[in-house]
């Protein structure tokens, strides 16, 4: 097994030790099945004292056995976790001695939680021994879509929580291997006119008549596994959803009954409660959420998210750096937009923290988004990427383009990764956890206006408009190209600090602003949009200038790169007609 990260989307279930496994061909696309031959497997699972990894919804185990032996971190993102993988490696094997107690968890690992423990020391708390036994479930072409698991599991808690008492149960998973390859079942069989989620039959012993186990109906080779988006916001196709609710009732239509734990190691050693879980500040029901309650919950929710991505970055998957920095603007945008309704002293270190974040975040950023653009550039001209325009750009000129961004970003990302692994970075997120943990509000904010969450945040987000209009209105008036270049950037950096802060708010809360700013978001975000691609653009023009100064002082041929510049101010004069529209639109709805 090689690193990997991929969002798992399965259901458990309990069931009870005689039951059998119902057949599951024709449920929800499957076409055939395959039984693969039981094994063997042990996991010892890690956290620090305090349970910090179960409060924040995040296991740690080393497994041994099966396929997938390794080391696994899983992070609860909605209904579903983001699983990232690391195979074991001879440090682990090195350190293990007779029982959990002799295991160590490696440092490669632990920097994936470190948002979580912050340097405190992770032991054993749970050994489970499983046998498992595994039905492929397949297309008509033999390509694998999901596998239901039959597990039989014996634990015990160890190390911090030793009870020397050992469980026993077992327990039915089913989860999805190749989300997208499912939609595509699931659209034949409706396309065949055989419904969305057809219904197997269930009962006898779920092997298919006179073969033994790994003989399964039309066996063939399985799917290749492909993992789902890598993002911890991942939520599954209205087709995944439905294929689970189909093989679910057969299961439970065969004595299955959902289980209640999120896990197994939660059965073991029980979950943690969260100090901040963006629930735990909801109003009772029938009433509606005051001015604090809706802060701390926003927040709270934003914090969460920020946690989500940390690991990501360290792993470096792809667009997570782009996403941590979103959730870091957010919260500051946040805190600026609703300021006058926060304590000044306790926002005003928070904010300074999330700046000295974003800087960090931004250099990487920065220089990812014009790595990115450089073969999108070339295929943009005229007659594409393989026509007679593009034929005057050497690909020497394309690599060199290419080259001085991709090492620009692994210096940043390296350095990025450095301040990550300080007791700075641990230090701002416990000041960030304490904020979050109960919002301080203006000691000036009456209790009419805290009962009022709606009211008193909507005159601040209409603000926000205004500051947006004012310098869409400066930007337009100013004759300096370099400073009109500045001031737009500026409108676009405005627009995004209304556009988040007004979601994080909707999204946590469900709180309405109002249809009218529903509408100026809606713009805002076209606005956002028009001048980042304007910004990416400058960036783009400058780099490629700049690349081209190096490669004429180096005796390199550097047309190519005046034909890349070039093509910029088209696509520049096309965005700013754009948002000068969208301004426009802007204007006349917030004047309504």
């Amino acid at each position: 097994m090689s690193d990997a990260v991929h969002v798992e989307i399965e259901r458990k279930y309990d069931v009870d030790g005689q039951a059998s496994l119902p057949r599951l061909n024709g449920v929800g696309g499957v076409a055939q099945v395959r039984y693969r031959p039981p094994v063997a497997l042990e996991a010892v699972y890690f956290d620090t004292v305090d349970r910090d990894l179960s409060a924040s919804g995040v296991t740690l185990r080393r497994r041994t056995g099966g396929t997938d032996a390794g080391w696994h971190v899983k992070i609860k993102s909605g209904e579903h976790r983001l699983e990232l993988q690391s195979p074991l490696g001879t440090e682990d094997c090195a350190d293990v001695a007779p029982g959990p107690e002799g295991v160590r968890v490696p440092d490669r690992i632990l920097d994936l939680v470190q948002v979580h423990v912050r340097g405190k020391s992770l032991g054993p708390i749970a050994r489970l021994n499983t046998l498992r036994s595994v039905v492929d479930l397949m297309d008509f072409h033999g390509r694998q879509l999901a596998e239901v698991c039959d597990d039989q599991v014996a634990a015990m808690s160890v190390g911090f929580r030793s009870e020397s008492r050992v469980q026993h149960w077992r327990e039915w998973e089913v989860e999805v291997v190749d989300a997208d390859l499912l939609d595509s079942a699931l659209k034949v069989r409706e396309v065949a006119g055989q419904g969305p989620t057809p219904e197997g039959a269930s009962g006898g012993d779920g092997r298919p008549a006179g073969g033994p186990a790994g003989a399964g109906d039309g066996a063939a080779a399985g799917a290749d596994g492909s993992a789902a988006r890598e993002a911890p916001t991942e939520e599954p196709a209205s087709g995944t959803v439905r294929f689970l609710d189909a093989v679910g009732k057969v299961l439970q239509d065969s004595g299955a009954r959902p289980s209640a734990a999120g896990s197994k190691v939660e059965k073991v050693v029980g979950k943690a409660a969260d100090p901040l879980d963006p629930q735990g500040v909801d109003a009772p029901e029938g009433t509606t959420p005051g001015l604090h309650a809706v802060l701390t919950k926003t927040v709270r929710a934003q914090m969460k998210v920020l946690k989500g991505w940390d690991p990501l970055v360290r792993r470096d998957v792809e667009d997570s750096i782009h996403q941590f920095r979103v959730v870091c603007r957010t919260l500051r945008s946040t805190l600026q937009t609703y300021a006058p309704l926060l304590d000044p002293d306790a926002t005003a270190g928070v904010n300074k923290d999330l700046r000295t974040l974003g800087r960090l975040l931004s250099v990487a950023r920065d220089a990812e988004v014009v790595r990115d653009q450089v073969d999108e550039k070339v295929e943009d001209l005229p007659g594409g990427a393989h026509g007679p325009v593009a034929a005057r750009v050497p690909g020497k000129t394309v690599k060199r383009l290419r080259k001085v961004k991709a090492d620009e970003y692994a210096t940043a990302h390296d350095k990025l990764l450095k301040r990550m692994r300080t007791q700075w970075y641990f230090d701002v997120l416990d000041r960030l956890d304490a904020y979050a943990r109960d919002v301080p509000l203006h000691p000036e904010v009456d209790e009419a206006r805290a009962a009022d969450a709606a009211g008193t945040m909507e005159p601040l987000a209409a603000e926000q408009v205004d500051a947006v209009l004012e310098l869409a209105e400066r930007a337009a008036a100013e004759e300096d190209p370099e400073h009109r270049i500045e001031l737009m950037h500026e409108v676009r950096k405005e627009a995004k600090r209304l556009r988040y802060a007004v979601k994080a708010v909707q999204d946590a809360t469900g709180l309405d602003l109002g249809a009218h700013l529903v509408a100026r978001m809606k713009t805002a975000k076209k606005l956002q949009e028009a001048l980042g691609e304007h910004r990416d653009s400058i960036m783009f023009q400058e780099h490629v200038l700049q690349t081209a100064k190096k490669a004429a002082k180096a005796g390199e041929d550097t047309f190519g790169y005046g034909v890349l510049f070039a093509a910029e101010f088209g696509l520049q004069r096309r965005t700013e007609e754009r948002a000068s529209t969208l301004v426009e639109h802007l204007a006349q709805s917030h004047g309504e």
